[in-house]
């Protein structure tokens, strides 16, 4: 039997049941051995009305119990603590709804300053800024992104050492590109680079992209990320707006360049994601093994239901490529006209991801300042043009999770993304009911009330109780 129907089973005991015994049985079914230390509650909210991230029927009177860093029980009000709660905190939430933390499946937590801007700064002034806008992510609900290019691996260290607050980190590295690729930001009197002469662009020396040719260079340049501690590994398969020289209908990297990082990444037991727009791109990338298309706006009908057969994950973003271009102060002219193209193509992209059902992830993609990363929440309604709220919630949560789970045993943490049993115990405590308004949660300083990662209470402004 699963975990979920002991729990449902378990629930329909009476009434006075208490904490401490209900572990003690819920341990008891669900463990093929007796467990040699019973887990002891750290953190309990009561009185929630649940959002799982996977039904839009919310769950009411219900007890959450936090053991450490994980979810260790969910009970039916009304629940009698025993003894082994008397040292644990407690949250009521007061009839409120909880949700799981939220996931940004797409951002770059080491660009801070305009692309451009990154060779001119010391690398200790960007990792300071970084650690600043990885809190401002976490009281943003966030308490796991995804990171696309960059690196990031320090950043991710320090955080799960406690050392600055922010969300967990699942590093893709350097972005792998080809010579003339999207990721290839050299200017255009720069030298040839290394093949000729033995010196890398500063954004490679950094670790912001690789420039890698061939195969046999894909696999190494891919095996290098996994080697620092990627999690997914990440190519830029077809042109890009950011990137100055390559046209955006331009396709990158051959099929065997492809399936060289997707094998490489594969031995590893992760998976490979691909920056592309176009369908051929795309196409080239899902024919390789390619998991994760971030972008997409540019896909045809034939391509996206190619994606849905195949289980694709897409990782789209309205609010960047919406009506208003909040990065447009950053670009030049050949970047903000490729930013238009992508803009025209939003809107049918969406209606293809929504025809065929593919599974829509919850991304954002802004870097280069404060200002822009201050943006991140507004793509919740940015969305509602082709998705309800309790849809965009679950893109934002147990799609998301589902998604970073291809990582495999290259995931260092745990599963994400819902409230269940054995999950991490992020949550969220909200005013309003974001299934009914997803907008609520574009001012999470005034909607969350509370923000718990790793089951460690973030924000607060409820109280605890003893």
């Amino acid at each position: 039997m699963s975990a979920s129907g002991h729990r449902d089973g378990l629930a329909k005991l009476r009434p006075a049941l208490s904490l401490g015994l209900f572990l003690g049985l819920a341990l008891a079914a669900s463990c093929p051995a007796p467990a040699t230390t019973p887990e002891v509650p750290t953190l309990i909210i009561r009185h929630a009305q649940l959002f799982d991230g996977r039904h839009d029927q919310l769950l009411t009177d219900r007890t959450i119990v936090i053991s450490g860093d994980h979810i260790a029980a969910i009970l039916t009000e009304p629940v009698a603590l025993g003894a082994s709660a008397s040292a644990a905190q407690l949250i009521d939430a007061g009839g409120r709804i909880v949700i799981p933390g939220l996931i940004d499946s797409h951002v770059h937590t080491t660009i801070t300053v305009p692309v451009p801007q990154l060779r001119d700064h010391d690398p200790a002034y960007l990792a300071a800024r970084a650690a600043v806008q990885a809190r401002a992510t976490l009281l943003r609900g966030f308490t796991t992104v995804r990171d696309m290019a960059g690196p990031s691996f320090g950043l991710k260290q320090a955080i799960d050492e406690g050392l600055v607050e922010g969300p967990r980190i699942f590093p893709s590295g350097a972005m792998i590109t080809q010579t003339g690729g999207h990721g290839d930001f050299r200017h255009r009197a720069n030298t040839p680079g290394r093949r000729w002469t033995q010196h890398s662009d500063e954004l490679e020396f950094q670790g912001y992209t690789l420039i890698a040719d061939g195969a046999e260079e894909v696999a190494a340049a891919a095996r290098e990320q996994l080697r620092l501690g990627a999690s997914q590994v990440k190519l830029a398969a077809g042109g890009g707006v950011s990137s100055s020289f390559d046209p955006l209908d331009s396709v990158q990297y051959f099929d065997a360049e492809l399936r060289a990082a997707v094998q490489a990444a594969s031995d590893w037991g992760t998976y490979v994601a691909v920056h592309a727009y176009t369908p051929t791109a795309i196409r080239r990338s899902v024919e390789a093994g390619v998991r994760s298309i971030e972008h997409g706006q540019l896909i045809d009908e034939p391509t996206m239901k190619l994606i849905a057969d195949r289980g694709v994950f897409l990782s789209p973003q309205a609010y960047l490529f919406g009506a208003e271009n909040p990065v447009a102060a950053q670009q030049n002219a050949v970047q903000r006209a490729k930013a238009r193209l992508v803009a025209d193509g939003l809107d049918r992209s969406m209606q293809l991801a929504k025809k065929y059902r593919v599974k829509i992830a919850f991304g954002t993609d802004l870097f280069g300042s404060a200002p822009i990363f201050a943006g991140e929440s507004q793509e919740f309604g940015a969305r509602l043009k082709w998705f309800t709220s309790a849809e965009i919630l679950e893109q934002a949560t147990s799609i998301n999770g589902d998604l970073l789970a291809l990582s495999g045993k290259r995931n260092p943490y745990g599963r994400v993304g819902v409230i269940e049993v054995g999950a991490l115990a992020d949550l969220l405590i909200v005013d309003g009911n974001p299934l009914e308004d997803i907008r609520i949660l574009e001012k999470p300083e005034e909607s969350l009330r509370v923000i718990v990662k790793n089951g460690r209470i973030v924000k607060n402004v409820l109280g605890v109780r003893p």
